[in-house]
């Protein structure tokens, strides 16, 4: 079991682990991040949590995913694929995705966050040697993508451009990533939103600006399944 990080009040400890877990709605996010800026206190909060979450998965075995999910999107996408994040399962990831279960509830539980919602969804997006990594998270309620830079970058006069892969349907463009960019919040249209559940996320390789045809021409640098929390 995750013992809470003591290192301040109820009230932030709580907070600080919803932000981790990618749980708070995009204004509280923003709202949070801006007090993170200076509270060196509430910035351990976040730093405790973090560390707590990445320890469930120090030991656990890396499986690659099934290479029919990198068949359809290699298929979808009409180009190759140059990396295949590793998934992790077996019978240690799912005692982990347990104490992930639990801490979840817990947090919900103690916040008051108990009342319906629309499903929430979350990916990592990911190249296979982890040089390249961007996390999502979807709230359904508010019909927005919220997309945050955790490392990796492109070649100069290269552009990094995100698409949305729903089963039977063409690629769509979500954005094209800014240059310097750590977090953008992107508001999707009703069809599209409608395709997240069960989507893949890939991030393609693509001349200065974006594709210039509308659907991928690079290589797609990494590749992330939408999961529901």
């Amino acid at each position: 079991m995750i013992d809470a990080p003591d290192t301040g009040d109820d009230d932030d400890r709580i907070l600080a682990a919803e932000y981790v877990l990618g749980l708070m709605p995009a204004a509280e996010r923003r709202a949070f991040e801006a007090r993170l800026g200076g509270d060196a206190a509430l910035r351990a909060e976040v730093a405790a949590w973090a560390e707590d979450f990445v320890r469930l998965t120090d030991d656990a075995p890396e499986v690659a995913p099934p290479a029919a999910l990198w068949r359809g999107i290699e298929a979808a996408l009409d180009t190759p694929v140059t990396t295949a994040p590793r998934r992790r399962f077996g019978l240690l990831g799912y005692a982990i995705g347990g104490l992930l279960a639990a801490t979840l509830a817990w947090v919900v539980m103690t916040s008051g966050l108990m009342s319906p919602a629309a499903p929430e969804f979350t990916a990592r997006i990911a190249a296979e040697d982890n040089s390249l990594i961007f996390a999502a998270a979807y709230d359904a309620d508010t019909g927005t993508l919220d997309l945050r830079h955790q490392t990796g970058g492109h070649p100069p006069g290269r552009s990094l451009e995100f698409w949305l892969i729903s089963e039977g349907a063409a690629p769509v463009s979500v954005i094209v990533w800014p240059d310097g960019s750590a977090h953008e919040v992107i508001t999707l249209p009703a069809d599209l939103a409608a395709r997240v559940p069960n989507a893949v996320l890939a991030i393609s390789d693509e001349p200065g600006g974006g594709s210039p045809t509308g659907q991928p021409t690079g290589a797609v640098v990494a590749v992330g399944q939408v999961e529901a929390i």
